[in-house]
C-alpha cells in the first residue's frame, strides 16, 4: 500500500509543472573567463553586461530593499577574510515561496561553482521561476582560488583549497547545535568553536531571508557517489516529520538529468532509486527520533566533526525567548556533484563538452524542478509519511 500511495504522490507532483522541459536547458554559451569582483572563473556576460541584471550597492542589511524592488539583482552578500567580495544575486519568482542556493561552501570543488553560475545564467535568460531564489554562487572565495592556483592539482587528493587554512574546521561541519538559532554574539557552532566568517554571513542571510528550501552545492571526487540528496526534516526535537515529497523532489531532480544522460550513480537510477546520501543514516518514520551523521571528513582533532547544513537547517527551530528567531524545518536538498574539475579544466575537446553538458544539466535540475511548482512546502501537507522511497521503481 505504501509503494502505490508513493508512486501516486510523484505523479502528481511530476504533474505540477510542465512536461516537454527538454528544450528548457539551452543556455547562453558566450561565456567569459572571469569575475572580476572574485577572481572566481564565470559568466563574464552574466556578472559584468547582462542588461537583465541590476548590478546594486546593496549589502546583506539592505535585503528587504532588494526584496522589495522585485527585479533581478545582485548585492553584496559580504567580504571573505582576504578581502575577497562574496556576492549574491536574487532573482524574483512567481509565488511568495522562497529558496536559497549556495555553492562553493568546499573550495576545491570548483565544478560547484560552475553549476551555480550556469543556473544564474538560465534564469536571466528564462522564464520567471515559481520560487524567488538568491544564489551564492561562492561562498569562500579565498578557498576557490586557492583551488584554481594549483591548476594541476583540481581535483586531486591533495585537496587545495577545502579548508580556510592548516587545522581549520571543515567549512560544512559549522552550523548550530539543531534545533537551535545563530547567535550572532557568540558565533560558535554545535561544538563551541568559532564560525568562520564566511559561514556567519550565511546563517545571518538564513535568518533575514527565511527560504522554504535549500540547495546546498558540493562535488564529490568518486563520481559513483554523484547525485541529489535529501536531508530528513524534523522538529526542534529531532522528531521526524516524514521523508516522502523531500525525497520525491530529490529523486525528480535526479531523474531529470538521469533520462537525458547525465551522471546520478548515488541515485541508483537503474536499480533503486534512492534520495539517501551513503553516509546518512536511514530516514525515520513520521514522530520517531531521527538519527543524524555528525562526522564527516577524517581530520585531526575531529575537525571534520559537526553539524552541517544539511542536518541545522533541516531541523526546526524553536526559540522562547526571542519568537523572531523562530522557523520551520527547511527542505534541504544536498548536490553531489561528480567530480571537481569545470569543463575548462579538461585537457581535450571532448572531455570539456561532455562537462559542460554535466553541469547544464544540473543547473537546469535546479531551475526546471527545485526552483519550480514542484511539490511546493505551502502544499505538503497531508501527503504520506515515512522512508516509502525505498519501494519506488521506476521515475516519472
Amino acid at each position: 500500500m505504501k509503494w502505490f500511495i508513493f508512486i501516486v504522490t510523484l505523479v502528481a507532483c511530476t504533474l505540477l509543472f510542465a512536461a516537454g522541459k527538454e528544450n528548457s536547458i539551452s543556455v547562453n554559451k558566450n561565456t567569459g573567463d572571469t569575475d572580476t569582483t572574485t577572481g572566481i572563473p564565470s559568466f563574464a556576460s552574466v556578472i559584468e553586461g547582462n542588461s537583465n541584471l541590476y548590478r546594486s550597492s546593496y549589502s546583506l542589511k539592505d535585503l528587504e530593499m532588494v526584496i522589495q524592488e522585485k527585479r533581478n539583482t545582485a548585492f553584496l552578500l559580504g567580504e571573505s577574510k582576504e578581502g575577497r567580495k562574496i556576492n549574491a544575486y536574487y532573482i524574483p519568482g512567481s509565488s511568495p515561496l522562497k529558496a536559497l542556493v549556495i555553492a562553493g561552501v568546499h573550495g576545491s570543488e570548483l565544478s560547484s561553482i560552475d553549476v551555480a553560475y550556469w543556473l544564474l545564467n538560465g534564469l536571466l535568460h528564462g522564464e520567471q521561476p515559481y520560487y524567488s531564489v538568491i544564489i551564492v554562487p561562492a561562498l569562500f572565495p579565498d578557498n576557490a582560488f586557492k583551488a584554481m592556483s594549483e591548476p594541476a592539482q583540481i581535483g586531486g587528493t591533495s585537496n587545495i583549497g577545502r579548508y580556510s587554512h592548516t587545522g581549520a574546521i571543515d567549512p560544512n561541519r559549522q552550523m548550530p547545535s539543531p534545533g537551535k538559532a545563530f547567535d550572532e554574539e557568540n558565533a560558535t557552532d554545535h561544538a563551541g568553536r568559532k564560525i568562520e566568517q564566511e559561514n556567519r554571513l550565511l546563517l545571518q542571510l538564513i535568518h533575514l531571508f527565511k527560504p522554504q528550501r535549500i540547495a546546498n552545492i558540493h562535488a564529490i571526487r568518486d563520481t559513483s557517489y554523484g547525485g541529489i540528496y535529501a536531508d530528513p526534516r524534523t522538529d526542534q526535537h529531532g522528531l521526524a516529520l516524514g521523508y516522502t515529497t523531500d525525497s520525491i523532489l530529490a529523486i525528480g531532480m535526479a531523474s531529470f538529468i538521469h533520462q537525458r544522460g547525465g551522471n546520478v550513480a548515488g541515485n541508483k537510477p537503474d536499480r533503486s532509486p534512492t534520495a539517501l546520501y551513503y553516509k546518512d543514516p536511514r530516514p525515520s518514520p513520521a514522530g520517531f527520533l531521527q538519527k543524524r551523521n555528525m562526522t564527516g571528513s577524517v581530520l585531526n582533532a575531529k575537525r571534520g566533526s559537526g553539524v552541517s547544513l544539511g542536518t541545522w537547517g533541516s531541523t526546526a527551530i524553536v526559540n522562547e525567548k526571542d519568537s523572531l528567531k523562530n522557523r520551520d524545518a527547511m527542505r534541504v536538498i544536498t548536490i553531489e556533484y561528480p567530480g571537481y574539475k569545470r569543463s575548462s579544466d579538461h585537457s581535450t575537446v571532448s572531455r570539456r563538452l561532455a562537462e559542460q553538458r554535466q553541469t547544464e544539466l544540473f543547473a537546469a535540475a535546479i531551475k526546471d524542478i527545485f526552483l519550480a511548482n514542484f511539490c511546493p512546502e505551502a502544499e505538503s501537507s497531508g501527503m504520506p509519511d515515512g522512508p516509502a522511497y525505498t519501494t519506488m521503481k521506476s521515475y516519472p
